[in-house]
C-alpha cells in the first residue's frame, strides 16, 4: 500500500516534467546567495535588448528563490548525494532503485528550472544579472539528469561542479552559503 502511494506522486511529477524540452537546476537560500554573489561580481550578464524593460510576472524574484530551492534541494538530496555514496556504481546495493529515484527527481528539478528560467526572463534585475550564469548551471544539471535517465552517471560531476561554482562565487562575495539539515 505504501508503495502505491509512493508511485503515484512519482508519476504524477513525471509526467509534469515531460513537457518541455527547454534546458535549464540548491536550497533557496542557495539561489538566493547565487544571486547576490552573481550581482556583486557582474561576471556576465544578458543584452539589454533581451530583458525586459519592467517586471512581466508578479513576485518574479519570490518565486524564482522558491523554484531554484527546490530544484537544488531535490538535486543534491536524490541525485548528488548518492552519487557521491557510490549508490549509482555498478554492483552496488539500491542502484536500480537510486536510479529510479534519480530519474524521477531530475524530472522534477528539471521542471522547476523551467518555471524559473521563465522567471529570469519576465524580471529585468534577474535577466540582467542572471541569465547567462543560470544557463551554464542550468545546461550541465540538464545533461546530468538525461544521463541518469540512461544509466550514464558521468556528468553528474560536472553538474556538481557547476553548482559548487556558483557557490564559491557567492562566497567570494560575502555571502556564506550553508546546508542546513531540517530534520525531515
Amino acid at each position: 500500500m505504501l508503495r502505491k502511494m509512493l508511485v503515484v506522486p512519482l508519476l504524477a511529477v513525471s509526467l509534469v516534467g515531460c513537457g518541455s524540452s527547454d534546458k535549464v537546476v540548491s536550497t533557496g537560500s542557495q539561489a538566493s546567495a547565487t544571486a547576490s554573489g552573481v550581482v556583486a561580481t557582474g561576471s556576465a550578464s544578458a543584452s539589454p535588448s533581451t530583458c525586459p524593460t519592467k517586471a512581466t510576472k508578479s513576485f518574479a524574484k519570490t518565486r524564482f528563490a522558491a523554484d531554484m530551492g527546490l530544484a537544488f534541494g531535490t538535486f543534491y538530496r536524490w541525485i548528488y548525494k548518492p552519487f557521491q555514496a557510490g549508490t549509482f556504481k555498478a554492483g552496488a546495493d539500491g542502484r536500480k532503485t537510486a536510479i529510479a529515484k534519480g530519474a524521477a527527481a531530475g524530472l522534477f528539478t528539471v521542471n522547476r528550472l523551467n518555471a524559473a528560467r521563465k522567471l529570469v526572463s519576465a524580471d529585468p534585475t534577474l535577466c540582467k544579472y542572471l541569465k547567462a550564469p543560470f544557463d551554464k548551471v542550468t545546461e550541465s544539471i540538464q545533461s546530468a539528469v538525461n544521463g541518469l535517465k540512461s544509466g550514464d552517471t558521468s556528468a553528474i560531476a560536472g553538474a556538481g561542479a557547476a553548482i559548487e561554482q556558483a557557490r564559491k562565487a557567492a562566497q567570494d562575495s560575502g555571502v556564506n552559503i550553508t546546508d542546513r539539515s531540517t530534520g525531515f
